[in-house]
């Protein structure tokens, strides 16, 4: 075949993902597709993985990705022809230490809500189902009998199959080496002199996904790691078990292992606590179906692990120690979407380990993001705009990746933070916070400070009652009844200017801007489905002249919106995030402590209006509202007079409080946030928020919400039993039946248990008569925990309780 001079979508790799993509646009009846291979189809990450499939994830959009792949790679063999090698074997996960079984049942617990079968089991009947393994530190274990494994060679080719059979082309030795942009906007790839024009440009070319991004100016921060398992020759004890009987996926996360037989032998691989980066330039350009070299000393210490667990490896003879790259990102999970910089750019990478398993979901995930121009379903968590450019920075991704594939077996515990490529972006008065003992946690590149105890407040980490509870309860009455100070400089900040600024965020935003100058707006931004595409605050300073405020992981997702909204509106917008702190101070002596701080008096403001003002040698502006609910105010200060205004705060009597505080009080108000209550999946009227909608003036979204009836709602959650300890995503019961799942938790002070936001979808006429309904259930590591709901905020709901 002849390369053609022009395609709608040109895919960038012949791996299992960007064959998943091909396969899933043509049967949607997307045609002139092209796809470039550097090599063959395989020859990347995808020919030397383990082909494992576990069902059971951490989250509802996850777990829904891998059982439409699973569904999907039986389907192949019939519609195709070719084998996908799907075999169900189920898996078993073993537990040494309690809260290794805590977290597993947690995930048993999410599965159930879902379907999904699984049995949580004792060592005896461990060993029964894989009677390799030693089992007397076991101390439980969960048996998922539908899971099972595929030859990921053989899913790729059973892909590549089904689309060309569609239309597809696929270019094998095809070797990208340059894209093409014309106004900003993709539109074409270059293979040597030969430029094929695109409208669509999708990379997905696994370890050098990074590196072709970069070719058009776009970001993908994703890093290579080495990666290893062994491979064995037969053994005698997995030849007993018959021809054509398999032992199921062991999970030994403890010991960092995963094992399954594997040609009459066993494969044993890990995630080992001290993974080895991986830089590209260590690669010969031609690398294809090549692996690394083998390290026994980098291994040894998992191969003890290995034969501590199955003591038949003492005598098998080992094949080969495979190692072979693969690419991870810097929160370990995957990213999908279109490029924030380059319109017209899709990318897809950073599986993490779970490629094979994710890739059917995933590419028929991405193949309707591309034909419908935003996402058809909710990925907040993969969604590339959560990683801003700043987060691109190479030596922060050599330092953090290693890290994230150390940890893949970690228990997700609250309070669990990344230790490596710290301090990338800090506050302006970030020092301050650490002269007060603030405990940060890293997010979105920022530190933040989660309370003030240090870490003597903040370790152990458990499932249980955390170190920091008393800390923080002393933070959460600072902001009740004193003047507590909190960090919120990390929110971004947007500068929206012009003669037709008013207009355009009417525009752009479910609210509307025609308000006097010194009032604040809160809306939210939708997508044309009438999701929840971010939650902000917008501040009119001039006839002309507003600044956004938004969540700090939303700024690349606004930004890219504001982009796509613009069209003939004589408007500018600029990020001025990095150029102004934000303080909140709340209490009921905040207006006290900040009056103390100024010979000018501090503005008598009602709620939602803002003015100048001065704090010690500082200048600013105070805004009348708060996002823990109490009294308070939001202080917005530039950059360079943060730390005056912040030590003229303490000087006055203020004191700190953190991100785990205003979480706790936050949930308490029954106030929604972006990634939790809030996602492009969600509506203002699910969210209860339908009020903050100007119906009637043609906001964006407005089309798609015009007689919405909420078959879902937002609904506060206060617990019976003071011992149950939700954390997100926990399934909600209602007569027996699933209804929905936590989106947000914490302990609440007022109550002395836990409090929840949880999005359900019954008994909503109940909800709808009464305050207050009895009779839910929220499911935590198996264990059911009686519970009330009311649409209201809990604070108010339940003050009676």
């Amino acid at each position: 075949m002849t390369l053609p001079s022009c395609a709608r979508t040109v895919i960038i790799g012949g791996g299992v993902i960007g064959c998943s993509i091909a396969y899933h646009l043509a049967r949607e009846g997307r045609t002139d597709i092209v796809v470039l291979e550097r090599s063959k189809l395989t020859s990347g990450t995808t020919w030397h993985a383990a082909g494992l499939v576990r069902r059971l994830r951490p989250s509802a959009a996850l777990t829904r990705l891998i059982n439409y792949s699973i569904d999907l790679y039986g389907a192949l063999e019939v519609e195709t022809g070719q084998a996908t090698g799907w075999t169900q074997t189920g898996s078993l996960t073993l537990a040494t230490n309690p809260d290794r079984l805590i977290n597993i049942k947690r995930q048993v617990s999410l599965g159930r809500a879902f379907g999904l079968e699984a049995e949580v089991v004792d060592a005896a009947r461990a060993k029964e189902l894989w009677p390799l393994i030693e089992a007397d530190d076991v101390i439980g274990a969960v048996w998922s009998p539908a899971d099972g494994r595929v030859n990921p060679s053989d899913v790729a080719l059973a892909l590549s199959k089904g689309a060309r059979a569609r239309g597809v082309q696929i270019f094998e030795d095809t070797a990208v080496t340059g894209l093409r942009k014309k106004g900003g906007r993709i539109s074409g790839v270059a293979v040597g002199d030969h430029v094929i024009e695109a409208e669509e440009v999708v990379i997905a070319c696994g370890l050098w996904s990074r590196e072709v991004a970069a070719m058009a100016g776009a970001h993908m921060p994703l890093y290579a790691c080495e990666h290893f398992y062994i491979l064995t020759k037969p053994l005698q004890e997995v030849q007993a078990l018959g021809k054509g009987a398999h032992l199921p996926t062991l999970n030994d996360q403890d010991a960092f292992l995963y094992a399954r037989d594997d040609v009459e032998g066993l494969l044993v691989g890990c995630f080992e606590p001290h993974a080895k980066g991986l830089p590209l330039d260590r690669l010969p350009k031609d690398f294809s179906f090549d692996l690394l070299d083998e390290d026994w000393d980098h291994f040894m210490p998992m191969m003890e692990n290995a034969l501590r667990r199955i003591p038949a490896l003492e005598k098998a003879e080992v094949r080969m120690l495979l190692n072979g790259p693969e690419s991870f990102t810097l929160d370990s999970q995957f990213m999908l979407g279109e490029s924030p910089e380059v319109p017209g750019l899709f990318l897809m990478g950073g599986m993490n380990s779970t490629g094979i398993a994710l890739a059917g979901g995933a590419g028929r995930a991405m193949a309707e993001w591309i034909i419908a121009g935003e996402p058809a379903m909710d990925l907040n968590e993969a969604d590339i705009r959560r990683f801003s450019p700043e987060m691109n920075v190479l030596g922060a991704l050599e330092a953090r990746i290693p890290e994230v594939l150390g940890r893949h077996y970690d228990n997700p515990y609250p309070g669990q933070s990344m230790e490596t490529a710290r301090g990338q972006r800090r506050s302006p008065i970030h020092a301050g916070l650490v002269a007060a003992g603030a405990r940060f946690e890293p997010r979105g590149g920022w530190e933040r400070a989660v309370h003030f105890g240090g870490e003597e407040a903040h370790l152990p980490l458990t499932f249980g009652a955390p170190a920091w509870r008393d800390q923080v309860g002393r933070e959460v009455e600072a902001c009740r009844s004193g003047a507590a100070i909190l960090d919120q400089s990390v929110f971004g900040k947007i500068m929206v200017q012009g003669q037709d600024a008013c207009a355009f965020l009417n525009r752009l935003c479910a609210a509307q801007m025609d308000i006097p100058e010194g009032r604040i707006v809160y809306s939210q931004v939708l997508n044309a489905r009438g999701g929840v595409e971010s939650d902000i605050t917008v501040r009119r300073h001039g006839p002309h002249s507003f600044l956004m405020t938004v969540g700090a992981g939303e700024v690349v997702r606004d930004l890219k919106r504001m982009r796509e909204t613009k069209g003939d509106f004589h408007v500018e917008f600029t990020d001025v995030t990095s150029g102004y702190a934000i303080l909140g101070l709340a209490g009921a002596k905040a207006r006290e402590v900040l009056q103390a701080t100024s010979n000018s008096p501090v503005p008598d403001l009602r709620r939602f209006q803002f003015a100048p003002v001065e704090i010690g040698l500082a200048r600013g502006w105070a805004g009348r509202l708060s996002f823990t609910g109490e009294e308070g105010y939001e202080l917005y200060i530039p950059a360079d007079m943060a730390m005056a205004a912040y030590e003229a705060l303490l000087a006055a009597g203020a004191t700190h409080a953190g991100l785990y505080a205003s979480g706790s009080l936050r949930i308490e108000s029954g106030f929604r946030a972006f990634g939790h209550e809030l996602g492009p999946g969600t509506t203002p009227q699910e969210a209860g928020l339908g009020a903050f909608c100007a119906f009637g003036t043609g906001f964006a979204g407005e089309e798609a919400l015009t007689g919405h009836t909420p078959e879902r709602r937002i609904v506060s959650i206060l617990f019976d039993d003071p011992e149950a300890i939700p954390i997100h995503d926990e399934p909600i019961y209602f007569d027996g039946k699933a209804v929905g799942q936590i989106t947000s938790a914490a302990w609440s002070y007022r109550y002395g248990r836990s409090v929840a936001l949880a999005m359900i979808h019954a008994p909503l006429d109940q909800l709808a008569k009464n305050t207050v309904v009895s009779g839910f259930e929220v499911e935590i590591a198996c264990t059911r925990h009686a519970a009330k709901a009311s649409l209201k905020p809990a604070k108010e709901a339940f003050a009676h309780d």
